[in-house]
């Protein structure tokens, strides 16, 4: 689902490093491999297939590949307490445990296959497949973790409110969407519920969708109908 924000919203969000340590691990450079079958063994994904190219898409496309992330957040009470002070902002009470527990975020790997424009080299369409982001907590359940860092001071109540629809077990993807610059809507790929993004200048256009805790996407500079129809057709 889309987490419409205005982009002023942006300025405000919190952030997290003054609330506790944030570890990432995992390369998130992605790498060129040769073709779908290097893909797939590189990745341990089905690579998706285009059945018919849009017009002005043509070629063959190249492949990226790329490995699993993850991000791990300590809380600290102190520093959550010290970076509320400092901002003038009183800090909700943490639930009991909190202190030292960990939230866990994986996502990956995934690849992407990139058709692009011959004469400037622009990417044409887009698609790309992943692991959806899963969430792991220690010392508390996730949604107890997830719920208080939404309610930190600086996150507007309506964003927060549509980040809480963000599952552990990555059923569930919020996609962050500047409301000034992109509209969004849904629709349905082969049954399964999709977010079709599209910018307000209907320059770029996207679908994406999450099935069996696999997120699927199609962008390039498109109509949405075009999107949809590429997505409904992936082999």
């Amino acid at each position: 689902a889309a987490v419409s924000f205005d982009t002023a919203d942006l300025v405000g969000l919190p952030d997290l490093t003054a609330y506790g340590d944030v570890v990432v691990t995992g390369d998130g450079d992605p790498r060129e491999v040769a073709d779908a079958d290097a893909a797939a063994a590189a990745s341990g994904l089905d690579v998706p297939e285009v059945g018919t190219l849009p017009q002005g898409v043509s070629g063959e496309p190249t492949y990226q590949v790329g490995s699993q992330l993850s991000a791990t957040f300590t809380f600290s009470a102190d520093r959550a307490a010290q970076a509320a002070a400092e901002a003038g902002e009183t800090l909700p009470p943490p639930p009991p445990g909190l202190d030292g527990s960990q939230v866990r975020l994986d996502a990956g790997p995934g690849v992407v296959a990139v058709w692009t424009q011959p004469e400037t080299g622009i990417p044409a369409l887009v698609v790309g497949r992943a692991v959806a982001p899963t969430a792991y907590s220690s010392g508390l359940p996730f949604e107890t973790v997830r719920d208080y860092l939404l309610s930190l001071p600086g996150l507007p109540e309506d964003v927060a409110a549509q980040l809480r629809t963000f599952t552990a077990d990555g059923s569930t993807l919020p996609l962050p969407v500047p409301a000034d610059q992109v509209e969004s809507s849904t629709a349905d790929v082969d049954g399964v519920p999709a977010t079709v993004l599209e910018t307000r200048d209907r320059s770029l256009a996207a679908v994406v969708w999450v099935d069996d805790g696999v997120l699927t996407a199609v962008a390039g500079p498109l109509d949405t109908d075009e999107v949809l129809s590429i997505a409904r057709d992936l082999d």
